[in-house]
């Protein structure tokens, strides 16, 4: 089977017969070449798998762990397409991961014992902690497991975690609204709100999740019994374990259940006071108010601070227990289940006797442990570990700081910080494309040499940046990336130069049109920068079939985006043609030329975007023409075509409401058509302005 990337444009070949792994939605191929990638191919792959892929591709969440080689969550990152004929989505690439066994694998005690016997209880809340860095890496990003269980959580020997079957998670788009919901769920991972309900009309919310989590992390640290299991203490049928948890029934809790804890299970009293804490908000206060659970990063910092009250017991050091408790439960535990230590020894690790069966019952008391151990240790054969004994080593999670706060990364900022970051970005370019463009223009129409100069040394110290730039960081054998570097030099040296020369010019000559120049961008820049960063783009769309409602959108952005330019060329030409050899270049031959571009650029986005709108929805929208998060070149041509876009629309809404509020905009015009003129003149100062400013944007990697 021939596939091809969508984005990266890579052909590759899939072997039907060496799957991986086969599920009721797809098969796992290798990649033969990459080996650290794989390739999910749908059995029947739809259109709405497709758009679900895109909006994952397009918004992957952070990594919460930086470990080479390492993917805390297996995200596609990139699309398979078929290859001739009707191109389709019928599958994703995404990282491959290596030496992994499922969660439940480590916090079940035979198990645990029998295939990692030294993943010890330290192991186990790191295994905790990096579970819940990730679910928080996915709720920051706005995305719901929804399918919270043991099956779909692989762990590695040194606690690193992956969440995998990533795409049935339910994703939102947030430019549509679409919820793309997960269908599926387990009974005694979903909670009580939601037992018995059909998953497939239920749009999930991060407190459904933070439900699974509970019971992930109690499993882990309470060897592997569910919070849920108990003995009934009633003469009629025990209720079901779904039952239970629709009734809140928590037997380690506060309040009075007909339940008391498994007598196997270990007493809740060994967790950090912390830990019981947050599972009673977690089963109790969350059964009427899941609001109450808590999230993801609380669970982080719990665990962290319960890890680092370990201590280690002086009989073995495999032993790890809460500095809160007085003895080693651990020991105790060992002897209740009759020598068979839920952490053995390396010692009887090495000697095999961790995986001996229970003795039976002698009538003479056995001998103490140490003797017990020492003598038929050596007739043992080794067993076969995977690795040497004592190389395992807990994965750290990334440190913001020095001090104790929890090792979770910086989550990615909210929408109105967002926002923020890009008004003050958009006052400062506005500010200095103004200052530029006034200065320049003051210089050819009144003169103004010293402003030429200024642009003069820009340009040369500009280069010599540029040049340096390319001798320190580039290879011998890219010279012509080189020269681009002092070219662009030049250029950033010049613009800089030529906006502190015009605001110097201004203020020296006391020339009032540059400093309401200079005003004007601060304050189209900052209104560019809130336009930016509230209406963040969606970047990339499938292949092969963008109609409909995407279709409809996408049409909407290039028919603004060709209108624009194409009303822009025509009014810019026609002023040209008109006054070819009757004026010089004045400022009035200006004023006509950048009146007729405007109004041009109005009409073009405007009959662009509703004309693109109503084609796309029959199929003839073009996709975008590049992928996610790019940058350079290719970014500022997106940024172009988005800006336009977002530019014109704010600018035609504003220029219609403007010009209908105010009085002073009716001169000379009929009442009726105030606000059309007004949105037209908007929506054009919007196209041009967003072009420029989407240029800087996407060139510069701001998404």
């Amino acid at each position: 089977m021939r596939l091809q990337r969508q984005f990266s444009g890579q052909l590759i070949a899939i072997d039907t017969n060496t799957a991986i792994a086969s599920g009721g939605e797809g098969r796992i191929y290798p990649i033969a070449q990459d080996p650290s990638l794989v390739a999910k191919i749908y059995h029947k792959p739809t259109d709405e798998d497709a758009d679900k892929l895109t909006v994952m591709f397009s918004m992957p969440p952070d990594a919460p762990i930086a470990e080479p080689g390492h993917a805390s969550i297996a995200w596609p990152i990139d699309l398979l397409h078929t290859v001739g004929g009707r191109e389709r989505i019928v599958g994703f690439v995404m990282p491959r991961v290596n030496k992994v066994l499922p969660i439940h694998t480590f916090y079940t005690p035979k198990t645990r014992r029998e295939q990692k016997p030294l993943f010890n209880y330290l192991y186990l809340h790191r295994t905790a902690r990096n579970l819940a860095a990730a679910v928080n890496a996915l709720h920051a990003r706005g995305y719901v497991i929804g399918d919270v269980n043991e099956s779909n959580i692989l762990v590695t020997d040194t606690a690193l975690v992956t969440l995998v079957d990533t795409d049935s998670f339910q994703v939102r788009d947030p430019y549509t609204g679409y919820v793309y919901r997960c269908p599926v769920g387990k009974p005694e991972f979903t909670p009580p709100e939601l037992q018995g309900q059909t998953f497939r009309d239920i749009d999930r919310l991060p407190e459904h999740d933070l439900f699974g989590l509970g019971v992930l992390v109690f499993q882990l640290l309470m060897e592997g019994t569910h919070p849920f299991a108990g003995v009934y203490l009633g003469n009629d049928e025990p209720p079901s374990l779904e039952a239970r948890i629709r009734s809140g029934h928590f037997p380690s809790g506060t309040k009075q259940v007909p339940y008391r804890p498994m007598p196997a299970a270990p007493p809740f009293e060994m967790l950090h006071p912390r830990l019981r804490e947050m599972f009673v908000r977690c089963f109790e206060e969350g059964y009427r108010n899941p609001g109450a659970r808590p999230d993801a990063k609380t669970w982080v910092s719990a665990i962290r601070e319960a890890e680092d009250a370990l201590l280690t017991c002086s009989k073995n050091n495999q032993h790890k227990y809460g500095n809160h408790l007085g003895r080693c439960p651990w020991c105790d535990r060992a002897k209740l289940l009759k020598g068979r230590d839920p952490f053995p020894s390396r010692q009887a690790v090495r000697g095999g006797l961790h995986l001996q069966p229970l003795k039976t019952p002698r009538k003479k008391p056995l001998p103490p442990p140490q003797v017990r151990e020492a003598a038929p240790r050596r007739q043992q054969p080794a067993t076969g570990l995977p690795r040497k004994l004592g190389q395992y080593q807990p994965p750290m999670l990334p440190m913001l700081s020095t001090s104790r706060a929890p090792a979770v990364p910086a989550p990615p900022p909210g929408k109105f910080e967002r926002v923020f970051q890009d008004a003050a970005w958009g006052a400062v370019w506005g500010s200095l494309c103004l200052a530029a463009l006034a200065g320049v223009f003051s210089t050819l129409t009144e003169g103004g040499g010293a402003i030429l100069g200024a642009i003069f040394v820009g340009s040369i110290w500009g280069s010599f940046f540029g040049m340096m730039w390319g001798v320190f960081t580039l290879a011998p054998h890219q010279m012509l990336q080189k020269w681009v570097g002092v070219l662009l030099g030049a250029i950033w040296g010049a613009f800089f130069l030529a906006a502190i020369g015009g605001a110097v010019f201004g203020a020296i000559n006391n020339n009032p049109e540059i400093g309401h120049a200079i005003l004007a961008g601060a304050g189209s820049g900052v209104v560019w920068g809130c336009i930016w960063g509230a209406f963040k783009p969606p970047l990339a769309v499938p292949v092969g079939r963008v109609w409909g409602r995407r279709g409809g959108y996408l049409g909407a952005v290039w028919g603004s985006f060709l209108g624009s330019l194409a009303g822009v060329m025509l009014g810019a030409g026609y002023v040209i043609w008109e006054y070819l050899g009757r004026l010089q270049l004045t400022q009035d031959f200006v004023g006509v030329l950048l009146g007729v571009a405007i109004v041009a650029a109005g009409v073009g986005s405007i009959g662009g975007t509703i004309s693109g709108g109503l084609f796309g929805v029959f199929g003839v929208a073009p996709k975008l023409p590049v992928s996610f998060q790019p940058s350079g070149v290719k970014g500022g041509f997106l940024g172009a075509i988005w800006g336009c876009f977002l530019g014109s629309f704010a600018g035609a809404v504003l220029g219609a409401g403007l010009s209908a509020i105010f009085p002073n905009f009716r001169t000379g015009l009929p009442l009726e058509l105030v606000p059309v003129v007004g949105a037209i003149v908007g929506a054009g100062l919007g196209a041009i302005w967003g072009v420029i400013s989407g240029i800087v944007w996407g060139a510069l990697g701001k998404w």
